[in-house]
């Protein structure tokens, strides 16, 4: 699905979704491990797709160090919370046109995928941070990538609506275990696309909204 902005443009795309086994593409996204990368090419659909399973690694310098790491994002941060843990996101160089050729290729001569592995580098592409706020924690990511896709275990069993957060589109995905509001905006001044995310354990959708309403620079 589109999350849009107030203006109506696409700011970030999510896909919502249980994994399938008998899918090619959701065998090789699950069997990936932190910190992997794969480059598919699809035979039937004759297309280039990257999956990604970013590796979350221990931030210890602090929030002004990281926020120096990514002078274009503009970020906001939850407002009267407690920073209590940060780990950081780094990004995979992209299949070159000789791969994607290559692979073109291969996948022509077999009638099958043809899959190759994404070079990590050192591209600051999200973060994750654990606040506290009374006697709640929560997780709270900025990725600078905005497509995404989330797994759930049973779409049926959780509660997937849209609403609006900060004027811009925003999806709320819960159950009673666990709840994520998603969403996505622009840098007042730069500009830059960034997507966000809150996450809980046993709390609410309102307690999510409350967070997201309370962001500042």
């Amino acid at each position: 699905m589109e999350m849009k902005s107030e203006k109506g443009d696409v700011l970030a795309i999510l896909n919502i979704d249980t994994f399938q086994e008998e899918h090619d593409l959701d065998s090789v996204i699950r069997s990936l491990e932190p910190g992997m990368g794969k480059g598919i090419y699809l035979a039937k659909e004759k297309k280039i797709t990257q999956q990604t399973n970013y590796e979350a690694l221990k931030w210890l310098k602090g929030l002004d160090e990281l926020k120096a790491k990514m002078p274009l994002w503009e970020p906001v941060f939850p407002a009267d919370a407690e920073v209590m843990d940060i780990h950081v996101y780094y990004g995979f160089d992209n299949l070159t046109q000789e791969e994607i050729d290559e692979m073109s290729a291969e996948s022509e001569a077999t009638g099958k995928n043809a899959v190759r592995d994404l070079k990590p580098n050192d591209t600051l592409v999200g973060l994750s941070m654990i606040f506290r706020k009374g006697e709640t924690r929560f997780e709270f990511r900025i990725f600078g990538t905005t497509k995404s896709r989330v797994h759930v275990s049973d779409i049926e069993q959780h509660t997937i609506d849209n609403l609006m957060i900060r004027a811009n589109e925003a999806v709320y995905i819960g159950d009673s275990d666990k709840q994520q509001l998603i969403w996505a905006e622009l840098g007042p001044k730069l500009g830059k696309a960034l997507q966000y995310e809150i996450l809980a354990e046993h709390s609410s959708r309102e307690f999510l909204i409350s967070i997201a309403e309370s962001l500042q620079g």
